[in-house]
Parts: C-alpha cells; sequence; structure tokens
C-alpha cells in the first residue's frame, strides 16, 4: 500500500519542477530547444508534433567485423526543417530491430565482444553516441536519441553499426532483422 504514494510522488516529481540534482539544473529557455544541462545530461524539449514517419524492413542484413560503422542498409529517414532560418525543431528519433551477434569464442564469459549501433542527424552522431545493441546470439534492442534541427532543408536521419571484437582474437559476424526507424518531428 505503501508503494502507490511513493510512485506516485516519484511520477509527480519527475514530471514537476526539474532535476533532482541542484548542480545538474538546466538554464532557463524556451520550450523547443536542446538545452545544456550538464556534460552528462542532454535535454531535448518540443512542443506539438508535426510529423511522424516510420520505416520498417524485415529481411536480414549481415555484416562481418569490419571495426568501423557501416550505414544499416535502407534505414534512411528525410525530415524537411522548419521553414525559418532561425527556428528549429525537435527529433525524437527511435531503432529498434532483432540482433545476432555470432562468432564469439564462448557466449557465457562476460560480456566483452558486442554489436554497435549509433543514430545520426546529418551525418553527427546524436548522444549517447554508440551503444552496444546485442552482445549474444540473438535478442530484441532498441536505441533512442533527441535532437534538434534548425533551418530550412532536408535533414537526414541515418542508423550506422559495427561489430567490436574486444579482445580482436574472434571472427564476428552480426545480424539485424526486423528493424524499425521511427522518426518523430515535434516544434
Amino acid at each position: 500500500m505503501l508503494m502507490i504514494p511513493a510512485l506516485a510522488v516519484l511520477a509527480l516529481g519527475a514530471a514537476g519542477a526539474g532535476p533532482v540534482n541542484a548542480a545538474a539544473t538546466p538554464a532557463e529557455g524556451t520550450a523547443g530547444r536542446a538545452l545544456a544541462v550538464s556534460e552528462d545530461l542532454h535535454r531535448c524539449d518540443g512542443k506539438a508534433q508535426l510529423n511522424a514517419a516510420v520505416l520498417t524492413k524485415s529481411a536480414a542484413e549481415t555484416i562481418g567485423e569490419n571495426g568501423v560503422f557501416v550505414p544499416v542498409t535502407d534505414a534512411s529517414i528525410q525530415v524537411t526543417g522548419p521553414a525559418a532560418a532561425v527556428a528549429t525543431d525537435q527529433l525524437i528519433v527511435t531503432f529498434t530491430g532483432e540482433a545476432e551477434l555470432g562468432g564469439q569464442p564462448n557466449v557465457l564469459n562476460p560480456v566483452v565482444d558486442s554489436m554497435q549501433v549509433r543514430i545520426l542527424v546529418n551525418g553527427a552522431p546524436l548522444p549517447p553516441g554508440a551503444v552496444a545493441f546485442t552482445t549474444d546470439a540473438g535478442q530484441s534492442d532498441a536505441l533512442q536519441a533527441c535532437t534538434t534541427v534548425s533551418g530550412p532543408g532536408p535533414h537526414v536521419v541515418t542508423v550506422e553499426w559495427r561489430l567490436f571484437d574486444f579482445a580482436n582474437n574472434s571472427a564476428l559476424t552480426g545480424t539485424l532483422n526486423s528493424w524499425e526507424l521511427h522518426v518523430e518531428q515535434n516544434d
């Protein structure tokens, strides 16, 4: 019984006055603009939704160990920025998919090898940057990022991936299957 009021307080606190850590208090700003909060925290506020685009692909794609990021084939959505040169729009980007990493010496060992994924807008990686999407023989995973884009014209959202061989002692292969790229554009 005590847990329900505690959860309500947590939910109201999260939606309310601001961050818990006073040192991470953001600068005052207008909603719809990315505000620097701290080195580890990225705030990305928006307003009303303007557009949503979803791209799905069910065919599997496989890469070998390469050490560099390569584009996820067909994972690209173009959005048109705001008409005014000084205006900004918020983009919330989500990438989900079924991922499989093969070739590890023993999947029961501590996690060291991984398939890494990152989201880019106009060729620049978004925070949090590259993340481990999977470390084993198959799972579904997701990555979400938020940013703002300025000015009119096209802005391109893409996804890249690579295989990371921690000890450089494996012949890794990675497969992405049944992925979805979702871009929400807000004022």
